[in-house]
């Protein structure tokens, strides 16, 4: 991490680790879009899987910070991909 840090690198590849992290926990419920500024964008396929999500999105903050060692994700934001 230290040599993309040099690189100026630092950013992107924790906002990286950040997806990964939520990804993971995730398990298929949701789809990561992407990390800034402290928000985590999540897409979901319906309404229902957004109410979900939105119900477990402290233990999804908490997992992510806690994986990462450091309190980066403040919110999430989530998306309904419904057509």
């Amino acid at each position: 991490m230290k040599v993309m840090a040099d690189k100026g690198l630092g950013g992107a590849a924790v906002s990286s680790q950040i997806c990964f992290y939520a990804q993971e926990y995730g398990k298929g419920s949701f789809k990561v879009i992407s990390y800034s500024r402290g928000v985590l964008k999540l897409s979901v396929a319906d309404s229902i899987d957004a109410g979900e999500v939105q119900m477990m999105s402290e233990e999804i903050v908490d997992h992510v910070n806690g994986k990462i060692g450091r309190k980066m994700v403040k919110r999430i934001r989530i998306v309904n991909t419904e057509s």
